[in-house]
């Protein structure tokens, strides 16, 4: 997901604790491999749904009225590469110390973070070309879920975007 941060803020992000965000597009990875509560569905639902229960770090993050998701970008395969996907992005990312963590307490890759600031110079368009590209790298074929379509497929009634 391809989120936008506002203004400059700090967020309480579970047993991270507090981390400073600043404004500007984010990229956050993760995976939906499983089936039922785990699946693509069932994930998109989640994260675009306001009722649910603050669990994950991005639950934190997207609690935050100052954060809104931009973009929503899947690729289907049977092969866990959100750790590959989530270093390809970070070379084109600004380094943001207080990131550490964030999405990958549980990586056995050791990413430094499965969110990926870009910063805020760039346009959101931009921002989905470089997250394209760093798929096409990894010779993985990205699609772009438009919010009106994601929201449609998997909204649940009360998540505002």
């Amino acid at each position: 997901m391809i989120l936008r941060i506002w203004s400059p803020s700090t967020v309480r992000i579970g047993a991270l604790g507090y981390v400073g965000f600043d404004e500007g597009f984010y990229v956050y990875v993760g995976s939906a491999l499983g089936s039922k509560a785990q699946s693509l569905e069932n994930r998109l639902r989640r994260h675009l749904s306001n009722s649910k229960k603050i669990k994950w770090h991005i639950d934190f993050l997207l609690s935050s009225k100052n954060v809104s998701i931009e973009r929503v970008i899947i690729c289907k395969t049977l092969s866990r590469v959100e750790c590959l996907i989530a270093k390809e992005i970070a070379k084109i990312g600004l380094y943001n110390p207080q990131l550490r963590g964030f999405g990958s307490s549980d990586c056995k890759l050791g990413c430094f973070s499965h969110i990926i600031y870009l910063g805020d110079s760039i346009t959101i368009k931009e921002a989905t070309m470089k997250v394209l590209n760093a798929y096409a790298r990894l010779s993985l074929k990205a699609e772009i879920l438009t919010l009106e379509r994601a929201v449609e497929n998997f909204r649940q009634p009360g998540r505002k975007i």
